[in-house]
């Protein structure tokens, strides 16, 4: 488990200077016209490159980390989960010591639940967010929901 000093356990910093990795899975138009969703960790390399990522944020003195697994990827209907990709990259953070920030749901959803508007949304990622909070109960800061449109 991740150990934090007294004054990380009673406040957080004032101020954090931190970066991120993109993990959004937006719906954008194609070139034909047609919706196509774009995984940014994929188009960024991330998914072969992530210790090496992780390894250059840490060479760059990054305590603090925006990150967070893809959504899409891991929620994959109600109640069920692929947590391999997170388990061992959150996993990888916490040997390095930084901590994340952790973006839950960025810029699109799993493809099963459509749009935000599907009305059974606020129930799945409320499970979702707890089914996360429970295997990483030592990630403490978040960013629940980023860019919804």
């Amino acid at each position: 488990m991740l150990q934090l000093s007294p004054s990380q356990r009673v406040c957080a910093p004032q101020f954090i200077f931190a970066t991120g990795i993109e993990n959004s899975y937006p719906l954008v138009t194609g070139a034909d016209g047609k919706d196509l969703r774009v995984d940014e960790m994929a188009k960024s390399g991330h998914y072969q490159h992530w210790k090496e990522d992780f390894a250059l944020a840490r060479e760059l003195g990054i305590e603090y980390l925006r990150y967070g697994p893809p959504y899409y990827r891991t929620h994959l209907a109600p109640g069920k989960y692929d947590w391999d990709f997170a388990d061992e990259a959150f996993a990888e953070l916490k040997r390095l010591r930084i901590m994340p920030i952790v973006d839950l749901c960025h810029f699109g959803l799993p493809d099963w639940q459509g749009t935000f508007q599907n009305p059974d949304f606020p129930t799945f990622f409320a499970e979702y967010a707890q089914a996360f909070a429970r295997r990483f109960p030592w990630v403490r800061l978040f960013t629940p929901i980023n860019e919804i449109l």
